[in-house]
């Protein structure tokens, strides 16, 4: 038990050393945020892409069998 407790300590230390880390340091937040930010617009962007090189290869296919 007391291990235990010891070992829940350090661990709410650590998490409190990192969360003032970033809240102090210049950008720290809005830094990760806007990574995270520029991964999902390049995510959507990928999406689209698929989406419309899906489209037009139906479209290609379906054209085909008409004809």
């Amino acid at each position: 038990m007391k291990k235990a407790m010891i070992a829940a300590s350090i661990v709410g230390a650590a998490a409190a050393g990192v969360i003032l880390y970033l809240t102090r340091k210049n950008g720290g937040v809005k830094g990760l945020l806007n990574k995270a930010e520029s991964a999902a617009d390049d995510a959507r962007r990928m999406a689209n892409r698929h989406l419309r090189k899906s489209q037009q290869k139906i479209n290609t296919m379906v054209n085909e069998t008409m004809a």
